[in-house]
């Protein structure tokens, strides 16, 4: 069987998925170690009995809602890409603005750590990025940690870690208590937010594709914000506070968690950033102190 008819019965497979098309083109071009390019430019090509086997295989898969990402073990995210496998998130499209929010308040002699790490793709784009701007402008001198519970998930993260060449200090536990005795001036954090009713709001596609991904990573009680809590409490008893905090919530959790954040810090000041939908996404946390 060709390319290009193994594509067509393929995508009929995949008929009850969003991408359809999308999906089974990724699928192929990673059994053949190709890009998707080839696909369309040697439409003709036979498949092997292997390869062809290994297509439905995967297909199979992806059609129970299993993501694409898990599948073939990477996603990109800000334009790099990153290992993923069942023990983390899958990077979302609508992080890279936390990322880019990071950017604009990094400044010289800081430390950054990312808490609840996951994959370390927020980290490590940030990492990327100012590694490329101080090389250009030779001035940023910074420091870079993360943290996470799982052992599993920073196996993950520091596999990603080395593959980008960034130099980030991986500590586990639970949230700040790892990194609690350090100087740290920027903290981020995609906690888990979700909460079950929210799977009302989900296309059926996305509820499925939920099912696959690490639950402690995705659900905090029953609003949703009980990790948030425990981190604003965790905040609130360093010794040393941070300049910055910016974290990834839910779009109807904003005035909630401005409560949350208030009971816990004094002297701040919110800025809150909307995703591409237009839905309040990234807040980022300006903390002011007398002894600074």
């Amino acid at each position: 069987m060709d390319i290009k008819t193994a594509l067509e019965k393929m995508v009929e497979k995949l008929k009850n998925t969003d991408s359809a098309e999308l999906d089974a083109e990724v699928l192929l071009a990673f059994i053949l170690g190709k890009n998707k390019e080839y696909l369309f430019t040697y439409p003709e090509k036979e498949l092997t009995k292997i390869q062809l086997s290994k297509f439905l295989n995967l297909i199979k898969k992806r059609a129970t809602g299993e993501p694409v990402a898990y599948l073939i073990g990477e996603k990109e995210f800000f334009g790099l890409k990153f290992f993923v496998n069942k023990n983390v998130l899958i990077p979302r499209p609508e992080t890279e603005l936390l990322v880019e929010e990071i950017l604009k308040v990094a400044k010289d002699n800081m430390t950054i750590a990312d808490i609840g790490t996951g994959s370390g793709a927020i980290l490590i784009a940030g990492y990327k990025s100012m590694s490329s701007y101080s090389a250009k402008k030779r001035s940023l001198r910074l420091e870079f940690m993360a943290t996470d519970i799982s052992k599993k998930a920073l196996a993950v993260a520091k596999k990603n870690a080395e593959f980008h060449k960034a130099n980030i200090k991986f500590f586990q536990g639970d949230l700040l208590e790892p990194v609690k005795n350090k100087q740290i001036d920027i903290m981020t954090a995609n906690l888990p937010y979700l909460e079950k009713k929210d799977k009302k709001n989900l296309r059926f596609s996305e509820e499925i594709g939920l099912k696959f991904e690490p639950k402690q990573a995705l659900y905090s009680g029953k609003d949703g914000l009980d990790a948030y809590r425990e981190f604003f409490k965790q905040v609130a008893k360093l010794s040393y506070q941070p300049k910055f905090i910016l974290i990834e919530f839910g779009y109807k959790q904003t005035a909630k968690l401005e409560k949350i954040i208030r009971s816990n810090l004094n002297k701040i000041k919110i800025h809150l950033k909307k995703d591409l939908g237009g839905f309040d996404r990234v807040m980022v946390i300006e903390l002011f102190d007398d002894s600074y």
